[in-house]
């Protein structure tokens, strides 16, 4: 039989397809190991983001790399199409202003209009503001009473209209103006900002103080945006307190990139004339390079003035948002699930509280019950094993640059609602607010006011309303920054289409009625299940003695009070501290009392403990600085051992709960008079203790605060116990009598 030979052509073209296949097989490989470019910035800028994007930049300019992969990837602004590092990108910036009580009293948004005129802006950024919300305008053209509609020009603010008075904390009022600047100055990319005082997650932003404090809350935020169908590029709070995970979740798929604050901001607020100098000479920047330039020049603006220790400043890509709140839910439901065994609910609430926690309400009421994510899933790791690296890792690629003072020395760029002073106000503010069952319902166990019935339909409704739903943000926005959209155009991000909602991440796809059944089946610990019980003795050494023998289990705290005998009726409260010597794994607590207390310029204060962490305690004390009443804050460092005074706070608004914004260094000169509160011995529990000015100083740069021995007389000592459900519980006082440099010690 003979054999078909194979012509020559044959073998030479077999040949060219081979080496056409293998090159072919080649470039793929090539392209998929090919490494990511992205980056990020965290801890207050390496130089790297600006490294990189004025590489984008110049690729633009010179046309290298033109239709590459590095081209496409992370440049493009889905709101018009044009890339980003596009010279001739334009602008407009919005401003919301509502002065409230921070403009009539302190003129703080004249002084931030000033900056503003100052700034060199050209025809690629317009700056719009809408100023109102306070009774008196320090800068001449900005009519009392109405809404302003204003814009820059050659340095110069010309007004555009003139509105009747609305409410700044109205929905309605804000997507009128966003409206209205979109369509009368329409531009490449926006800009939002909000300025004003700042609540965190539970109090909004923009009170308006022409309408009883009438604020924005979060959801009244995103009405307005959807309303106002206007995309941005960033969305910033030149406001207290709202670097929050749901601030950023309510603005997931209306905004890129959100720039605000963990910590409470001086009133002096962000550097306008530098960022805005900034963005008119590089308007093809991101909002991601933006927000960088914003964060490093305000926080050398509060370098300049002295208030750097306690700032903060972070810019959050909100297209990374799904996957952190997916990662937080799961570490919600394992929270919840913490509450089932006393050990580990005590140990998770014990950790927890020594979070850093950001915003100070007036008095001794502790704070907003905003704390650092990031801290907070560090403390409770050890205990929450299951989600925490995940809520770590999506934390880390969701903040990508962000600053911070040695006094807020464990931020990580966003807080969230936790609850450390929850009553019930708090609950139903943050139930107004969320959609994480599993978080809500631990809120309501560590309230002491869980419902089995009540969950038992919470967590059906949930699975029944978000079991199937579409996850979505829907609308035009899913056109512009889609959920796990990151600015790259990649088949990794087309893929997730789901922001993770409860249902999706919690019980996975089968969505598993098993699952369900689990949680409406807790068993949670509950006040009263164990019942406390102690005792106090002075032993041989005279030193008082706390031995919790029953309920320990149930303990999160024990610290000390301590009063100043005046006379026979009246005491004299000195404050509260946590210096003693503690056993909490045996229930075991003794006095440290070494006949010290705080002082300030040699007088002593009234110092009341309301944060603590592994690097420092954080204090209050009540006083009146040249006239005005307000608290005087003040770090204790444990490395340096020694007091630190940093300023001065008038806390929150006691009408609409907003963080002040007036916080102050204080200055050579300054008379400071220091308040404390009496407390009759025969007057009624609830009345409240009357104020009373015991010494006065004048400020100076050698002024101290030290621990100093305490004068002869007679003081009440008494040990306060505080369960994981913020019960207190005060045990009898004793006598400790310091006489002629001595202690005694004896029962009353």
């Amino acid at each position: 039989m003979k054999e078909k030979k194979t012509s020559g052509i044959a073998i030479v073209i077999r040949v060219i397809l081979i080496v056409i296949l293998v090159m072919i097989l080649g470039f793929i490989l090539l392209v998929m190991c090919s490494p990511d470019e992205t980056g990020k910035e965290n801890g207050g800028g390496n130089g790297t983001a600006e490294a990189d994007w004025e590489a984008t930049e110049e690729a633009y300019q010179t046309g290298e790399n033109a239709g590459s992969k590095a081209e496409v990837k992370n440049k493009m602004n889905r709101t018009t199409g044009k890339q980003y590092g596009n010279p001739d990108t334009s602008w407009t910036v919005m401003l919301y202003l509502c002065g409230t009580d921070l403009e009539s009293e302190g003129g703080y948004a004249s002084l931030n209009l000033d900056e503003i005129c100052q700034a060199e802006l050209n025809d690629n950024v317009n700056f719009l503001i809408e100023a109102g919300g306070t009774r008196e305008w320090q800068t001449e053209g900005i009519s009392n009473g109405m809404l302003t509609r204003l814009h820059l020009e050659d340095g110069r603010m010309l007004i555009d209209e003139e509105c009747d008075s609305s409410s700044m904390g109205d929905a309605d009022t804000l997507s009128d103006f966003l409206r209205w600047g979109a369509s009368a100055y329409p531009a490449d990319r926006y800009m939002l900002i909000f300025w004003n005082h700042g609540g965190g997650s539970l109090f909004g932003v923009c009170q308006d103080e022409l309408y009883e404090n009438d604020a924005l809350s979060l959801k009244e935020v995103k009405n307005a945006i959807v309303e106002a169908e206007v995309p941005f590029e960033v969305a910033g709070f030149d406001a207290c307190l709202m670097s929050t995970l749901e601030t950023a979740e309510t603005l997931q798929g209306y905004a890129h990139y959100l720039v605000a604050s963990e910590e409470t901001e001086p009133g002096t607020g962000w550097d306008y004339t530098k960022w805005l100098d900034f963005l008119a000479e590089n308007p093809g920047c991101d909002g991601k390079k933006l927000g960088s330039v914003i964060v490093d020049s305000y926080m050398e603006k509060c370098d300049s003035i002295g208030e750097k220790s306690m700032a903060t400043l972070s810019v959050t890509d909100l297209t990374r948002i799904p996957e952190l709140s997916a990662a937080f839910r799961d570490y919600s439901g394992e929270l919840v699930m913490s509450t089932q065994n006393a050990g580990d609910f005590q140990a998770v609430i014990r950790e927890a509280s020594q979070t850093e926690s950001y915003g100070e309400r007036s008095g001794t009421d502790g704070t907003y019950d905003m704390v650092d994510l990031g801290d907070l899933v560090n403390n409770t790791g050890d205990i929450l094993t299951k989600n925490s690296e995940a809520v770590l890792k999506a934390l880390d690629e969701v903040v990508i640059y962000e600053s911070h003072g040695a006094y807020r020395s464990k931020a990580t760029g966003l807080s969230v609602f936790y609850p450390k002073y929850i009553d019930d106000d708090v609950y139903k503010a943050y139930e107004e607010i969320t959609d994480n069952t599993a978080y809500l319902e631990y809120a309501s166990i560590v309230n002491g006011e869980w419902d089995e019935g009540a969950w038992e339909t919470a967590w059906q409704e949930a699975y029944d309303t978000q079991g199937g739903a579409d996850q979505s943000t829907g609308g035009f926005f899913d056109s512009f920054f889609g959920s796990g959209y990151s600015g790259e155009e990649s088949e990794e991000n087309e893929e997730e289409s789901e922001t993770g909602g409860f249902v999706g991440s919690f019980f996975g796809n089968d969505y598993s009625e098993n699952s369900v059944n689990l949680f409406q089946n807790l068993s949670p610990v509950q006040p009263g299940d164990e019942k406390l019980e102690y005792e106090q003795f002075l032993d041989d050494d005279n030193i008082l003695n706390l031995n919790i023998t029953s309920g320990l289990s149930q303990i999160k705290d024990v610290r000390f009070r301590i009063l100043f005998e005046q006379n026979d009726e009246n005491l004299l409260y000195m404050g509260c501290d946590s210096d003693i010597n503690a056993d909490y794994d045996k229930g075991e607590f003794s006095d440290n009392f070494r006949g010290t207390w705080i002082t300030i310029g040699g007088e002593y204060v009234c110092a009341e403990l309301i944060d603590s962490t592994d690097d420092y305690y954080l204090y209050i004390i009540p006083a009146i600085v040249n006239g005005e009443e307000t608290y005087i804050r003040a770090v204790y460092e444990f490395d340096k051992e020694a007091f630190k005074v940093l300023g001065t706070y008038d806390g929150a608004d006691e009408t609409s709960g907003l963080s002040g914004r007036n916080i102050h260094p204080l200055k050579n000169g300054d008379k400071i008079d220091f308040i404390f509160y009496s407390v009759n011995l025969n007057s009624d529990d609830d009345e409240d203790p009357e104020e009373e000015i015991t010494g006065s100083i004048v400020w100076s740069d050698d002024t101290e605060m030290l621990d100093e021995e305490m004068a002869d007389g007679r003081f009440y000592y008494m040990f306060e116990i505080v369960d994981i459900f913020g019960n207190e519980t005060e045990c009898d006082p004793v006598i400790m009598e310091i006489k002629d440099g001595e202690m005694y010690t004896y029962e009353m």
